[in-house]
């Protein structure tokens, strides 16, 4: 049977689209029963969290607090004394008033102003601004600039730059650029660059560069355009001449000339009984000789210069027809030339010294050469070598005997 239509349909469905309509804007949620239609609308903005809060400092470790010095009054606004005496600062003509300018400054134990533009006597001097002219005492110190003379008995201390000459008994000390001389009897200490001449009698320090000389009784340190004279040099680079006992230098340009001399780059040439750059290196060397049978050394070689120290063993003839054994030590200094791929040319001079059972060591026993070399290098370390000279033995105590003979001599270096 036909079911019979529903004459009311068409008008709940409009009444249900409508109550839909009016829930959808109320913000109510959808029946259960009806599926939510897809949506087209575009999606909703991520939410950006809120930045976290700055860290609360601690107590224990507040954070520094950097307070800028004012600068300085200039010379013009402070109290002008021509002249300025005192006994032990305030007790002075210029009794509250410590930043005066004057141009003679005369004190029996401390001296205490602003501005120099003259003369400071006394046992101790302290200018609190700048200084042009001469202190002259036992110590002084300047906070600023300073421009003349500083000669004391014990220490001097300018605070800013130095144009002139500061001379000390014991320590001499400049926080900024140097110009001129800064000698003392101890210690000399620039912490700027230093334009002239830093001398010290037993240490002279540049934290700068030294364009001119640094000499030292003991040990400079110090980066030097010029030379370094010491008996212990440390430089991170020198452009010129070091020349001491023990010279180390990380980089130089120039010329190197001591006993001990290392490099860790070398531009020019290292000249010493030990030097040890990093072009060249040390090499183990075996040779024999007519004048002395086995040998075995150790060779400093540079650029081109180079040393060996060595000991031997020799078997030498007596007057009477027997032989003797001898052992020797020996020094060598040379010069070695590259002509051609892996072939080179060198020529030195060296001294050995024999030992031999009842000779004593106040009698002259040594023996002199003069060789020329030839080598070729067939690996790094696989350089074998001929060559030949001259060599002149000294025998004797009070009468001197010289015999002369020919030197041939063969040898590998490693």
């Amino acid at each position: 049977m036909t079911p019979r239509p529903d004459p009311n349909a068409p008008a709940r469905r409009t009444l249900a689209a409508a109550a839909a309509l009016a829930l959808g804007l109320l913000g109510a949620p959808a029946a259960a029963d009806e599926p939510e239609p897809a949506s087209t609308s575009t999606p909703a903005p991520v939410a950006i969290p809120a930045p976290a809060p700055a860290p609360i400092p601690d107590p224990e470790y507040p954070p520094p607090v950097v307070v800028e010095e004012p600068p300085p009054p200039a010379p013009e606004t402070v109290p002008y004394r021509p002249v300025n005496f005192g006994f032990l600062y305030p007790m002075s003509t210029n009794i509250g008033a410590p930043d005066i300018f004057t141009h003679f400054d005369l004190a029996l134990v401390l001296g205490r102003i602003g501005y120099l533009g003259g003369l400071q006597i006394g046992p101790v001097g302290w200018v609190g601004y700048d200084m042009r002219g001469a202190q002259i005492g036992l110590a002084h110190v300047v906070d600023g600039r300073a421009e003349g003379l500083e000669i004391d008995g014990i220490f001097s201390i300018a605070r800013g730059d130095f144009a002139g000459a500061q001379i000390a008994g014991l320590m001499g000390w400049t926080s900024g650029r140097m110009t001129g001389l800064a000698f003392a009897g101890m210690a000399s200490y620039v912490y700027a660059d230093v334009d002239g001449v830093l001398a010290g009698g037993l240490v002279s320090v540049a934290r700068g560069k030294v364009r001119g000389l640094q000499i030292a009784g003991g040990t400079n340190i110090g980066r030097v355009d010029g030379l370094q004279l010491g008996i212990v040099n440390v430089s991170a680079e020198v452009r010129g001449v070091q020349i001491g006992l023990i010279n180390v230098a990380r980089r130089i340009k120039g010329v190197q000339v001591g006993v001990l001399n290392v490099t860790d780059k070398l531009e020019g040439e290292s000249l010493g009984l030990v030097p040890i750059p990093r072009r060249g290196g040390v090499h183990p060397v075996i040779w024999g000789s007519n004048s002395i049978f086995a040998n075995l050394g150790v060779k400093f070689a540079s650029a081109y210069a180079y040393s060996i120290l060595g000991i031997g063993l020799h078997n030498r003839p007596l007057p009477e027809g027997k032989r003797q054994a001898a052992f020797t030590a020996g020094l060598t200094l040379g010069a070695r030339v590259p002509i051609a791929e892996g072939f080179a040319l060198a020529g030195d001079l060296g001294g050995n010294r024999l030992f031999a059972e009842g000779v004593p060591l106040t009698t002259h026993d040594e023996l002199y050469k003069a060789r020329v070399l030839f080598s070729f290098e067939i690996a790094k370390r696989l350089v074998p070598f001929v060559g030949g000279g001259v060599a002149m033995a000294v025998q004797g105590s009070d009468t001197l005997r010289f015999s002369i003979l020919p030197e041939g001599t063969a040898g590998i270096e490693l």
